[in-house]
This record gives structure tokens, C-alpha cells and sequence, in this order.
């Protein structure tokens, strides 16, 4: 049994925000408005709530004051994915360091892990309270592992979870060892397992409290139908249960719509937004952490939701400073720069993008046209349409002249970067372009638009979300590359649609080309998530019904991937079963190669510098930070520990 060592991801340069360390002997205090409780007799002392060795975050500027009420602002009606859940959510076993340089502990306090990877033992924090009072132990978990992920009606198929591999889910066991210990056994070595708690993937770990949740699972109480009864739009125990748990299958954004139901983190909702505007949320009494010194956290008393039509609105009330915060800021940077030089309460810190590129292009090779589908499979078309993209046109335009022409790959600094999957194919070169597509489809009809490979007339449908707010520009980048595909006569029409009408095309493989984000370029993430590296992992869209088919879901369109992609996937499963990163790195870059070789996706540049506006009166900001989804967005930022300037 070895201990855990500190593992370094990045070569990209940060200042040090601040570590997590340790709990140290320490007096604590409260907030006024906790203080207030505990005098009236509804609160027990500060001492009693929190755990017995509190996680202590080191303040990235300054130890904060308590106090005050944050806005966020999102657009439409989800709280959640509008940039809350950034904020106030995602408590995990361990988190990544605020610099991404590596694991620290969270609500894990410790853990060992065996010489071979498989088995990992988690020392949780005793006295360690869910946000009703209620102890959080390891019964939790094994309540989620035994009654959630290995329930059959629960978990139809099999156990599958984010942080399970597929392979050998059906051996992995837990075990309980005491109140405050377990232990997890895997089917295989499994070396990247800290890395991928730590991300989103490892938030159903600690989601579930086993003293409420029970109520409404069948196995603990015989009388679960008289509860169905009473709920609106659920039939049976298990769609009340995932209902009220946000989960396993149920969106886990649901909870911004329950009061009362027991979290572990900083805020818990007192509001919904329900058809108002504005939902709230207030510190939760028993959160775990303190600052250093030993001041109980979160700072800020209260995060207000505030809901917008459109991003234009959204934007004007943070320039107005009516809000505090808001997630993705879109296309606004000139604006807000402009506002902030004016003398707008505005501040602006750089979102460093841990992506590999600001696009990915992706044509979906299990399109139900089969003349189509064997198009998309021949890797002429693509460095055809890819020669036909003014890359240096879409950065001027798009970009604000922000990036240079690239394919989605690892960045020039990771350790996993590729020189030929980055580079090749990224110039503007129309002859080759027209060359490589007549490898493919040379027939033209009297249109002079090119012919199916059937010899049919051909418009292909490029179908893209319209909504998101990570993906503000995306139409318009599909549009110029509309015109650029004209020009080499491929007729291409576009489909944008808002996201939730996207969902539904890719879950029934209803796509022929569509686009998406551009992850995996900084440190490891390209092995961590390497959607656009490998095939078959979820929005893969270059092979949309392999993903489904590998997690054998019910809801979408599963396609079995043939047997040279099985292959490639069986490759990259060894390469997190390696027992160290260098060991790690090296089979990935084998991934990588085979990737490069096969030219998935198209890219369109490498990410420019991002910002992030924040008003004046939010302290303990960053001044620069990566972004990613792999790093939780916000929540490697520490939001706990941003405070009320007064």
C-alpha cells in the first residue's frame, strides 16, 4: 500500500491562488447571522457543526469579511447549467488544487492506494454533518453504491457511473470498513481514478443522503406508493426516488427546485425559481470548511439567482452592476473592457481556456443515410472540407483576430501534445481542397454542386445548438463555414436549433454534421477527456451512436461501433490503468497518434485569451485561472472563499 503523491498536470505557468491544507487545532467563528441562531437556541455551536478536522482553504487574496448577498445572473429558466452549479455545488472526495497542479483532499481527508491501482481507501472527515445536521458517513456511500448504482431499476443495465470504467463495472465493490473509512475495489488497475473524482464525474459519490433518500426507495420502505401518490408527474418509486434525489437519471439541476433536500454544499436553495425570476439560496450551517483562520465558510450569506430573456439584457444589468457574477460573458469582451474603462463597477479577471481548439466540426459517421455515412467515413472528404476553411477569415471575424489556425489537439505546452494532429490540414488551399474532395465525390450535377457518392443530389444538413451559453458565436461560425463548403461545391444547409431540440437529434442519431466545443488541449485533459481522441465517448458526435451503445442506454439510438474502433477503445482503456502518469502519458500518446492518423474532427483555431467580468465589490478573485469543464469552471476558482467588499 503506497500513499498518494502529489502528481503535477500542467506545464501552463499560474500564480498560486492558494492551497487547501490540512485542518490545524483552531478556534472558529461564525457568521453574524449563524451566531444569531446559536443565541436563539435553533443552531448548535460552531464547534458541534463542523467536522472534527475541517478542511482548511487558504484565501486567495485576503481573509474575507461575512456577509452580504451575491447575483448571478443566467439566461432562461435553469439556474443550474445558467452557472450555479459552478458556484454553489460540487462537493467531491478530493478536488483539484486551485492552481490545476493536482489532487487535494475535500471531504476526503486522507486515502491510500494499493501498489497494483485497484484498490483505493478513503478516510472521510468524522463529525462531518450533511446541511439538516445529520451525520454524513460512510453509510452514504455505501448507500449510493448498493442501493442507487447497483439497484437494477435504478441503474437499468448495469452499474454505470461517470467514474466507473465499463469494463469490469460489474466486479467493483465497496466496502465498509467503519463510520468514517471505505474502500474501493476495481476489476482492473485503475491509475487515473483521483483525477476523474475530482472532476464532475465524481459528484454522485457523495449525492446521495441515505437518511432522507431511503424514505422514498422501495427497499427501505414498504409504504413508497402512498408517497408516489402525492408527487406530481412520477409513476412508480423509482421516478419519485430520482425525482427527489436529482439522480442518477434524473437532472441533477433538479435540485434547485427541492427544499429540504440535504446537500453538502457551501449554499442550499431557500427559493425556487418556479415561474418567478429570481430564486435564493442561503449558507448552508454545517458546511465543512474554514478559512485559516478558522473562520467557518462561506463568507457571502446568500447567492441570488436572477433569471434573463437574452444575454443582451444580461449583459447590460452586469454592466449596470445589478449582478455580481455571470458564467460564459459570450461575445461581449469589447463591450465590457469599454464599460470597465468607463468607470462601470466592473472588473475582469483572464479565463485561461483549457481547450485544444475553439471548435470541433464533426461529421457523424453513423448517420442513417448510408451513402452519406460512408462519405463522412473517408478521410479525403474530410481533409477536403478541411482545406476549404478560411481558418485566419473566422479568427478575424469571429475571434477579434484572438488565436492561430489549428486542429483540435493538445496544446504546444501539455505533455501529450502532437505536432501532426495539431497542424495539418489548417491551411486555406481551395485546389486541394477541390482535389481531395474528387477522391470522394468528383460528380457534379448541372448545378455545379457535387453528387452523392450514389450520384444523387446532395445537401447535407449541419445542425448546431443555438442557445448555449458556451456556444454564443457558433452560428456564426457555421454560416462562414456554409460559404466556404459552397465554394468547393458541397451544398450545405444549416439546422440551429435551440439545445434541448438538439438533445433530442443526437440522442436519435437524427445528425449528418454538427459542432460542438473543443476540449482536451492543457496538461493531461486530453486523456481525461478525450472525446474528441477517442471514439464512443459522450458527445463523440463523429460517431453519435457509439457513445450510447458503449453505455448501453435506453433512451437514445445505440449503434456497435465495428470492431477497428472496439479496438481503439480497449487501447485507451490501458492507458488508464497505468500506475503512473509518465506511464500514462506514454499510452496516450499512442491514442493520440492513432487520432492524428485518423483525423477525426476539424478544428478551427486554438482559444484566444478568455475574461470573465466580476463586479467590483466581489474580493479574493483571481487574476488569472484556467477554465475548463474539467476543472469545474467556477469551482476551482473556491467560490466559499470569495467574500463581500464593503
Amino acid at each position: 500500500m503506497r500513499k498518494f503523491s502529489f502528481v503535477f498536470l500542467l506545464t501552463l505557468l499560474l500564480a498560486l491562488m492558494g492551497t487547501t491544507v490540512l485542518s490545524q487545532d483552531m478556534m472558529y467563528n461564525e457568521s453574524p447571522m449563524l451566531a444569531a441562531q446559536v443565541e436563539a437556541g435553533e443552531l448548535p455551536a460552531v464547534e458541534e457543526r463542523l467536522p472534527s478536522n475541517p478542511t482548511v482553504v487558504t484565501p486567495l487574496n485576503e481573509v474575507g469579511q461575512y456577509g452580504g448577498a451575491m447575483r448571478v445572473g443566467f439566461v432562461g429558466d435553469n439556474p443550474g447549467w445558467g452557472g450555479m452549479w459552478y458556484v454553489a455545488g460540487w462537493e467531491n472526495l478530493v478536488s483539484w488544487a486551485p492552481d490545476f497542479s493536482g489532487i487535494v483532499p475535500n471531504i476526503a481527508e486522507s486515502w491510500e492506494i494499493s501498489d497494483d491501482v485497484r484498490e483505493y481507501t478513503f478516510h472521510l472527515r468524522e463529525g462531518m454533518k450533511w446541511s439538516d445536521g445529520e451525520p454524513f458517513t460512510a453509510d452514504d456511500i455505501m448507500f449510493y453504491i448498493e442501493d442507487v448504482l447497483f439497484n437494477e431499476e435504478l441503474t437499468i443495465g448495469g452499474p454505470t457511473a461517470d467514474w466507473l470504467p465499463r469494463e469490469g463495472a460489474d466486479e467493483f465493490t465497496a466496502e465498509k470498513i467503519d463510520d468514517y473509512t471505505v474502500k474501493f475495489t476495481f476489476a482492473n488497475p485503475y491509475g487515473t481514478f483521483l483525477f476523474t473524482l475530482a472532476q464532475w464525474n465524481g459528484r454522485h459519490m457523495t449525492w446521495f443522503p441515505k437518511h432522507w433518500l431511503s424514505q422514498y426507495h422501495a427497499d427501505y420502505n414498504e409504504n413508497v406508493d402512498e408517497l408516489v401518490a402525492q408527487e406530481d408527474g412520477v409513476e412508480n418509486w423509482v421516478g419519485l426516488f430520482n425525482k427527489m434525489a436529482s439522480g442518477p437519471t434524473d437532472d441533477t439541476n433538479n435540485y434547485f427546485n427541492i427544499i429540504g433536500r440535504p446537500l453538502l454544499f457551501p449554499w442550499i436553495p431557500s427559493t425556487v425559481l418556479g415561474g418567478n425570476t429570481q430564486m435564493n439560496m442561503v449558507r448552508n450551517p454545517y458546511y465543512f470548511k474554514v478559512d485559516t483562520e478558522g473562520n467557518q465558510l462561506p463568507y457571502i450569506d446568500e447567492l441570488v439567482g436572477v433569471s434573463y430573456q437574452d444575454n443582451e439584457a444580461r449583459t447590460l444589468a452586469m454592466i449596470n452592476g445589478d449582478l455580481d457574477y455571470v458564467k460564459d460573458p459570450g461575445d461581449n469582451r469589447i463591450l465590457y473592457f469599454d464599460a470597465m474603462d468607463s468607470g462601470a463597477p466592473i472588473n475582469i479577471s483572464a479565463a485561461i481556456s483549457d481547450g485544444g481548439n475553439t471548435n470541433s466540426i464533426q461529421f457523424n459517421r453513423n448517420t442513417e443515410d448510408p451513402a452519406i455515412a460512408e462519405m463522412f467515413q473517408d478521410i479525403n472528404f474530410r481533409i477536403g472540407m478541411s482545406y476549404a476553411i478560411n481558418r485566419e477569415e473566422i479568427i478575424e471575424i469571429v475571434h477579434l483576430g484572438q488565436g492561430t489556425p489549428a486542429q483540435v489537439a493538445p496544446l504546444e505546452s501539455s505533455p501529450l501534445y502532437n505536432e501532426q494532429l495539431a497542424t495539418q490540414y489548417v491551411e486555406y488551399d481551395v485546389d486541394s481542397a477541390n482535389e481531395y474532395l474528387d477522391m470522394v465525390i468528383p460528380d457534379r450535377g448541372d448545378d455545379g454542386y457535387r453528387l452523392s457518392p450514389d450520384g444523387e443530389p446532395m445537401t447535407l444538413i449541419f445542425t448546431v445548438p443555438n442557445n448555449l451559453s458556451y456556444g454564443s458565436n457558433w452560428v456564426q461560425v457555421a454560416e462562414l463555414l456554409i460559404g466556404y463548403w459552397d465554394a468547393v461545391g458541397v451544398r450545405v444547409q444549416l439546422n440551429s436549433i435551440a439545445d434541448d431540440q438538439f438533445t433530442e437529434q443526437y440522442e436519435s442519431n437524427n445528425i449528418q454534421i454538427t459542432m460542438y466545443t473543443g476540449e482536451g488541449g492543457a496538461g493531461l485533459t486530453g486523456m481525461l477527456d478525450p472525446r474528441y481522441y477517442v471514439p464512443g465517448e459522450l458527445f463523440g458526435l463523429y460517431g453519435n451512436g457509439w457513445y450510447f451503445w458503449y453505455v448501453n442506454s435506453q433512451e437514445a439510438t445505440q449503434v456497435e461501433p465495428p470492431e477497428e474502433i472496439q479496438a481503439i477503445r480497449r487501447q485507451f482503456e490501458e492507458v488508464g490503468r497505468q500506475p503512473s502518469q509518465e506511464a500514462q502519458v506514454e499510452a496516450m500518446k499512442e491514442i493520440l497518434q492513432i487520432a492524428a492518423d485518423n483525423f477525426w474532427v476539424i478544428g478551427i483555431s486554438r482559444p484566444g485569451p478568455g475574461f470573465q467580468p466580476y463586479n467590483t465589490r466581489i474580493g479574493n478573485q483571481p487574476s488569472e485561472w484556467i477554465a475548463g469543464w474539467i476543472e469545474g469552471v467556477q469551482k476551482i476558482k473556491y467560490p466559499e472563499q470569495w467574500y463581500i467588499i464593503e
